[in-house]
C-alpha cells in the first residue's frame, strides 16, 4: 500500500478550499484542487483519489451528485461533506451515501485534521481497497499525469474526448514537459490499448543510418529488432523527434500516411494493419518547413489533432502537486519512507521550487529532487539556479582553445554546440546553419 494518500478537495470558494488543501499537504498528504464539479470529476477520473473534501453547494453540480459519480469510480473513497449551509436533511443523504464526517463553515484546523484521520481510518479498514486498485490500474492508463492547473486540465480534456479516433496526433512542447508519457496515455486510452506500442526514437534513425545509403534504410528497422507474439498486430506507433526523421524516412512515411495504412516488411504476404500514429517534436515545424528541413505535406498529414503540453513555467500551480508525486515515486524506489523524502527538503526549498523557471521542465524537477533527496542538500537548487543564469548568460559564448589547426577548431566548436544542445547533432546543426550531413562528415573526420 502507497505509504501517502491522495486529497481531492473541491470547493468554489477559493479562499476555504485553498484553506483546506495547503492545510493538507503540510500534514504530508498528496493535494488536488478544483473549484467545480466537472474539474473534480476530471481529477477522480485520472487520480486515484483516497480522501474527498467536498462542498455540497457547488455552482455546476451538486456536491452529492459528485460523491454518488465518485464512489462509481473508486468505491472505497472517504468522503467528508463541507458546507455554510448545514442542514440535517443534507447531512444524512451524506452519511447515506457513505460520507464519514460532515462539517459546516466556518470550521478550523483541528477539525479538518480529525475529519482527514476519521477518513483515513474508514479506508484503512476497507476490505476492498486492495482490490479497487487492481481494478483501476486496469482502467486508466499506467502512465500518469499530475496536474492541477487549468492549462493542463485542457489538454487532458482534449486528449479524452478524441483518444478513440484513429487519426494521427502530433505533440508538441518543449523538451522534458513530457511528451513521451503523453503518448503511452494516449495509447492506453485507445481502442488500441490492448496492442503493443512502439516507440522509435527518430534522432537514432538518424545515427544508425549514418553513413550508409538512407534510401534502402525502412522506418521500421527498429520494430523488426523487437521479439514480438504477432508482428502484424501494431496498433500505436510512437516517433520521438519527429523532426529529426531524415528527409527520405519522412516520403515514405507520408505515403504510408496517404494509403491510411503501414505495410510490415516481415509480413510476407503483403497484410496490412491499421495504426494509430503519433509523433511528438521540440522543434518549430513551420521555421523546419521554411528551412527545407522537413516536408510541408508530411506536417499537414500529421497535424491531424495537434496536442500543446504547456512549459512548466506557464504551470507554476503543477509544480508542488508533482514534486509531490516524484518524492512518492523516489520513496518507492529507494525504499525510504515518504516523509523521510519530505524531511530531507527544508522549508525555504518549497518556496524556491515556485520561484524557479525551469527550463528543463519536469524532467529537471525530478533530476532536482532526486538530488536532493540523495544528497540531502538544500544548496542544491541554489546551485541550479545560479547554473542556468550562467548559462542564460553566457548561451552564444564558447571557448575554442588554440589546437593547431582551423580543422581542429572548427571540430572542437561543433563539440561544444553538439553538447549544449543535450548530443541532439540535428539541433545543432540548425543552430549552427549547416546541413545534418556537413555537420556528421566533420565529426567523422575526428575519428
Amino acid at each position: 500500500m502507497r505509504s501517502n494518500k491522495t486529497v481531492l478537495v473541491i470547493d468554489d470558494d477559493l479562499s476555504i478550499g485553498r484553506f483546506i488543501r495547503d492545510f493538507i499537504f503540510k500534514d504530508g498528504k498528496r493535494v488536488l484542487f478544483a473549484s467545480n464539479a466537472k474539474q473534480g470529476l476530471e481529477h477522480l477520473e485520472y487520480n486515484q483519489v483516497d480522501v474527498l473534501f467536498i462542498d455540497l453547494h457547488l455552482p455546476d453540480e451538486g456536491g452529492l451528485n459528485v460523491i454518488q459519480k465518485a464512489l462509481q469510480i473508486h468505491p472505497n473513497i472517504a468522503s467528508v461533506v463541507v458546507t455554510g449551509f448545514g442542514s440535517l436533511k443534507s447531512a444524512i443523504e451524506a452519511m447515506r451515501l457513505g460520507a464519514c464526517d460532515y462539517i459546516t463553515k466556518p470550521f478550523n484546523q483541528q477539525q479538518i485534521i480529525n475529519s482527514l484521520n476519521r477518513a483515513l481510518n474508514q479506508i484503512n479498514i476497507s476490505p476492498m481497497r486492495q482490490r479497487s486498485l487492481l481494478t483501476l490500474k486496469g482502467k486508466l492508463s499506467q502512465e500518469k499525469f499530475v496536474f492541477v492547473s487549468k492549462t493542463m486540465t485542457e489538454v487532458i480534456s482534449k486528449v479524452k474526448k478524441h483518444s478513440h479516433l484513429d487519426v494521427p496526433v502530433l505533440i508538441q512542447g518543449e523538451i522534458g514537459v513530457g511528451k513521451r508519457t503523453l503518448a503511452k496515455f494516449i495509447h492506453n486510452l485507445s481502442p488500441f490499448a490492448e496492442g503493443p506500442f512502439f516507440h522509435i526514437n527518430c534522432a537514432a534513425i538518424i545515427e544508425n543510418n549514418h553513413g550508409h545509403d538512407q534510401q534502402k534504410s525502412n522506418l521500421f528497422d527498429s520494430l523488426q529488432s523487437k521479439e514480438l507474439p504477432n508482428k502484424s498486430q501494431v496498433r500505436t506507433l510512437f516517433l520521438e523527434d519527429i523532426e529529426q526523421l531524415p528527409k527520405c524516412q519522412q516520403k515514405q512515411l507520408l505515403k504510408l500516411l496517404k494509403e491510411g495504412r503501414i505495410r510490415t516488411p516481415w509480413n510476407a504476404s503483403s497484410r496490412t494493419s491499421s495504426t494509430r500514429l503519433i509523433a511528438s517534436t521540440s522543434a518549430n515545424l513551420e521555421l523546419e518547413i521554411a528551412t527545407n528541413q522537413f516536408h510541408r505535406n508530411l506536417y499537414d498529414n500529421l497535424n491531424v489533432l495537434p496536442i500543446n503540453i504547456p512549459p512548466l513555467c506557464d504551470r507554476q500551480e503543477d509544480i508542488i502537486p508533482l514534486a509531490s508525486y516524484i518524492l512518492e515515486e523516489l520513496s518507492h524506489s529507494w525504499n525510504l519512507n515518504y516523509e523521510e523524502c519530505r524531511q530531507r527538503i527544508g522549508k525555504d526549498v518549497w518556496k524556491q521550487l515556485l520561484n524557479y523557471k525551469w527550463p528543463g521542465n519536469v524532467q529537471e524537477l525530478a533530476s532536482v529532487l532526486s538530488r536532493l533527496v540523495l544528497l540531502e542538500d538544500d544548496m542544491i537548487l541554489t546551485k541550479q539556479f545560479k547554473s542556468t543564469q550562467n548559462l542564460a548568460q553566457n548561451k552564444e559564448a564558447i571557448c575554442v582553445p588554440f589546437i593547431g589547426d582551423l580543422k581542429s577548431m572548427e571540430r572542437h566548436m561543433i563539440n561544444e554546440v553538439v553538447k549544449r544542445f543535450g548530443g541532439n547533432k540535428a539541433a545543432a546543426a540548425r543552430k549552427l546553419e549547416m546541413h545534418r550531413k556537413t555537420l556528421y562528415r566533420i565529426l567523422d573526420n575526428e575519428k
